[in-house]
């Protein structure tokens, strides 16, 4: 595939003198940089860059960020009062 991309000339600039650092063309490191970061099979990145996964046939969002203590918490509570009512019955 041939792809043309308009980079601001200092990013340009970096990678001409890092591809002259590795003695490479700066087609072939920017093919490496590109090949290094291919999603995974399964995986869709969204435009924030989180990324979609499957996870055992569940759609799973992957946003870097860990859970504040008050979604666990809240969610905890959600599941709990779910399992007595389920185990209680309709009265």
């Amino acid at each position: 595939m041939t792809v043309t991309v308009n980079l601001p000339q200092n990013v340009e600039q970096a990678y001409i003198i890092a591809a002259r650092a590795k003695g490479v063309s700066v087609d072939t490191l920017v093919s490496d940089v590109l090949l290094s970061h291919v999603p995974e099979a399964g995986q869709q990145a969204t435009a924030s860059g989180q990324q979609l996964i499957e996870e055992n046939g569940v759609t799973v969002l992957r946003t870097g960020q860990p859970l504040s203590a008050s979604v666990v918490k809240d969610t905890l509570e959600s599941i709990r009062l779910e399992r007595d009512f389920a185990a209680l019955g309709s009265f």
